[in-house]
């Protein structure tokens, strides 16, 4: 390991990147062009760094520039370093302050049977923006990474953020219209959530049971499933009964995929919530995106 204190101090930033483009270039014009500042400035920088390291790095000729062997030495040197650092960017590259791009973070289940349905409203109603959604369970941080908006499933009211309600909060009985048929009124199985299964206080089937007064103790087996999509796939294959969210199935429901096996639902304390930082709105589109959002909603109270 190299002691800190042997060695020499590099020379400026500035004048190692001017030196790198220059040496792509070989013209000081297009390398003036690429970094954003004048001819002179490179000119100037470039000899600065031949005064810092003591030698002549380019040939200044009629044609153009020309490497020295020192100066195609150093070329060589500083080149990897500078790929690194252009990767270890990359990734994180804004974008413009106007960009044409709306960005949600969300969860699979409200963007495969939310989001993903409304795609092409989405383009009549905001022509020239583009809908680009990240699913995911975590929490991401809207203050620091690329995120104009998020949807999440919850309580709401989380710190350092503003949450708006977008569902109405409120579990439906779901089942495929053949098991409808073939239950005549009576529960044949259930698909439960893992989650909530677990703990008879969180287990919204013996609350809504108990309303709907339908036993529920009997009835096996009981399928237990780790998210709503998959619930609602299940519901689909002709597997069962499921509580789902109003926002989920409200499009399945108008179109009769699947129908409400009982009126009586569940009104829990969780719900799909607009969540955002304080300043996002200062961006007008994301305002109109949030009130888009909360329109297609609309249907659920």
């Amino acid at each position: 390991m190299l002691d800190r204190a042997m060695v020499k101090p590099l020379p400026p930033l500035n004048a190692i990147r001017a030196f790198e483009v220059a040496s792509r270039h070989l013209n000081l014009s297009r390398a003036a062009e690429e970094l954003g500042v004048t001819q002179g400035a490179i000119s100037k920088q470039v000899i600065a760094l031949e005064e810092f390291i003591g030698v002549q790095l380019f040939l200044r000729e009629p044609g153009g520039l020309q490497l020295t062997h020192e100066g195609g030495n150093l070329k060589e040197a500083i080149a990897p370093a500078f790929t690194t650092l252009a990767e270890a960017f990359s990734r994180y590259g804004r974008r413009p302050p106007r960009s044409s791009t709306i960005r949600i973070s969300t969860v699979a289940s409200f963007a495969s049977q939310f989001l993903v349905p409304r795609l092409s409203r989405f383009r009549d109603r905001f022509p020239g923006y583009d809908l680009e959604f990240l699913t995911s369970i975590r929490l991401v941080d809207l203050s620091r990474e690329e995120f104009d908006i998020a949807v999440r499933y919850g309580p709401g009211g989380w710190d350092g953020v503003i949450s708006t309600q977008l569902s109405g909060g409120r579990l439906l009985p779901v089942c495929s219209p053949g098991v409808f048929e073939r239950a005549g009124g009576d529960i044949t199985r259930l698909l439960a959530d893992n989650r909530r299964i677990q703990s008879s206080a969180a287990n919204e089937w013996r609350p809504w049971a108990e309303e709907a007064n339908l036993p529920i103790s009997a009835v096996t087996p009981t399928f237990v499933m780790e998210e709503f999509t998959v619930a609602l796939a299940g519901v689909m294959s002709g597997e069962g009964l499921a509580l789902s969210p109003d926002v989920l199935v409200m499009d399945r429901l108008a179109r009769g995929d699947v129908v409400q096996f009982s009126p009586v639902t569940v009104k829990t304390g969780y719900a799909y919530h607009i969540v955002h930082a304080p300043n996002a709105l200062r961006r007008p589109i994301i305002a109109e995106v949030c009130a888009w959002l909360k329109e297609q909603a609309g249907g659920v109270s």
